[in-house]
């Protein structure tokens, strides 16, 4: 089974091939006469064709994380053509040259990765004793950072949730006073109340991946995710201090602690 590195590699190696490609269509597109509506009727098959690559990629990643059980996972659904093309006016608006490609870049890798994503959440959701994790490189941003400290909680996308609200929140795992990490079971975090869904939303070049749990499985997060629970509970004080700690829903201020993390962090 290829490791999350290598899937890393190989959603990025589908982005790298697809942007040779949309290279080519755009250069295509100026000898037509309406390089805009050329754009908006190419694109979307160019995105849905790696997309498609790499929903069955995630398939099997996903069959082969537990070969003995009898679930075979199926891939998710892509975004309609007319979602895709909506993507392609969008990026358009900036009157084209590179910020276009840029933007059309940025939506192609989202239609890479979010459909490799999609396909594992789906599966999580469908075979029953599973769960999926959100794993983070060890070079994320604050926001990814924050999210990939709550473990193999997210059974779906609608518990895919961020890190406060219902259940214990990691701040637990470490005495109030000396700051240490405390002995015996981990709080892996807890659930934003309301209907914000943090945890399944990804910044544009986000490199995050959705890791199937499957039956019986444990997830053991990479080392350095110890290092962003400190981070975590450090940034909670610091909001709290502020005044900001509570959001909506009396849940915790996503943002107030992605602030402090940022602040920290200099």
């Amino acid at each position: 089974m290829a490791s999350l590195a290598e899937q890393q590699a190989i959603l990025q190696e589908l982005h790298r091939l697809g942007l040779a490609d949309l290279n080519e269509l755009m250069k295509r597109a100026e000898e037509f006469p309406d390089f805009f509506q050329f754009i908006v009727e190419a694109f979307p098959e160019l995105v849905a064709q790696y997309a498609t690559m790499s929903a069955e990629l995630a398939t099997l990643w996903y069959d082969e994380a537990a070969p003995d059980l009898p679930y075979l996972a199926v891939p998710a659904a892509l975004p309609t053509l007319e979602q895709y093309a909506e993507s392609a006016k969008w990026a358009l608006g900036s009157n084209g040259g590179a910020m276009a490609f840029e933007k059309l870049s940025g939506a192609l890798q989202r239609g890479v990765w979010n459909t490799a994503r999609d396909t594992t959440v789906l599966n999580a959701r469908s075979e029953r004793g599973a769960r999926y994790a959100r794993h983070a490189s060890a070079n994320a941003c604050e926001f990814c950072r924050m999210v990939a400290t709550r473990g193999a909680v997210y059974t779906s996308a609608a518990t895919a949730s961020g890190v406060v609200g219902r259940g214990k929140d990691v701040s637990t795992n470490y005495d109030p006073v000396t700051g240490k990490r405390k002995r015996g079971g981990q709080a892996k975090g807890v659930r934003v109340r309301g209907s914000q869904k943090v945890g399944s939303k990804y910044h544009d070049n986000c490199r995050c991946m959705a890791v199937a749990v499957r039956p019986g499985q444990s997830y053991e997060p990479p080392p350095y995710v110890e290092k962003w629970e400190q981070e975590y509970v450090d940034a909670v004080r610091a909001a709290s201090a502020a005044g900001r700690t509570k959001g909506e829903y009396g849940a915790i201020d996503v943002k107030a602690v992605m602030a402090a993390m940022r602040q920290n962090a200099k």
